[in-house]
């Protein structure tokens, strides 16, 4: 073959290799500068998108709602201690007095799911005894010396029959049962009334809503955001006589304590869209 032929052929194929390289290099900046094109034009978009969320105009206006509830439970918090000189004879002596105090409370129609065991515990009592006479200050003691163990259980009672309860807590004085407290007076199902309480703040909050946009002439919109805030509930007392914490005579009556009523408070945000 012609050398001639045979260099313009090398030329002419290196010549085409190289367009082709050039060429896909070409349509790979196309194809970069197509998606980052369209990352740019998106994230446009979502900033406008997110402007326009940031600028919508809204009402926020408040509610409460307020329920008053005669309490229906009392509450006895009973808490029992023996001692003794091993744990045996402790817990032995707790579980008597555990047993004494079950059986009362059945014979006052308390119910089982009413009785609830709170804390129980057994502890070794210490004694720590100073040296008769020492050389420094302070002076140093010995090591401790268990004197003895002290058995305890605390026991929750619910009393459905509220005014009963202070009867209930001296029958309870006269089996010797001395550490009581209570009663106190809470409404069982607080749920229920909370929800009503809610209730009204959301229909108090409605009405300042609508009087509002009325005002300013707008049209209210979607809710954009709830939010609420309980208060609680606390007892109002009738006013009457109120009795100490002191222990009852087990001979005196039993006065019946005034149960009063709890009120539950609700406390609402509510946020309007505007049309």
């Amino acid at each position: 073959m012609d050398p001639l032929n045979l260099c313009y052929n090398d030329l002419m194929e290196t010549f085409l290799q190289d367009k082709k390289i050039k060429f896909s290099l070409f349509l790979l900046i196309i194809i970069i500068g197509l998606f980052t094109l369209a990352s740019f034009v998106n994230e446009v978009k979502k900033g406008e998108n997110e402007g326009t969320n940031s600028q919508t105009n809204t009402i926020t206006v408040s509610g409460t709602g307020e329920v008053l509830a005669v309490s229906d439970i009392a509450s006895l918090y009973i808490n029992l201690n023996k001692e003794g000189k091993t744990t045996k004879e402790a817990q032995d002596l707790l579980n008597v007095e555990i047993t004494n105090t079950l059986k009362y409370l059945k014979d006052q129609k308390i119910a089982d799911k009413d009785i609830k065991s709170e804390y129980g515990g057994l502890n070794p009592k210490y004694s720590y005894e100073q040296q008769i006479a020492c050389l420094s200050y302070p002076c140093p003691t010995r090591d401790p010396k268990i004197t003895g163990y002290t058995a305890t259980q605390s026991i929750t009672v619910k009393v459905r029959a509220v005014d009963s309860a202070s009867d209930i807590r001296t029958g309870l004085a006269a089996i010797g049962v001395t550490d009581i407290s209570g009663p106190t007076f809470s409404i069982d199902n607080e749920d229920t009334v909370k929800d009503a309480a809610r209730s009204l703040a959301i229909t108090n909050a409605k009405e300042k809503a609508k009087v509002l946009a009325k005002e300013l002439g707008v049209k209210l919109g979607h809710v954009v955001s709830f939010s609420e805030n309980s208060g609680g509930g606390y007892p109002m007392y009738a006013a009457k006589e109120m009795m100490s914490n002191q222990a009852l005579d087990s001979r005196a009556p039993a006065p019946v304590l005034p149960k009063g009523e709890n009120k539950i408070t609700s406390n609402v945000n509510i946020v309007y869209e505007i049309k």
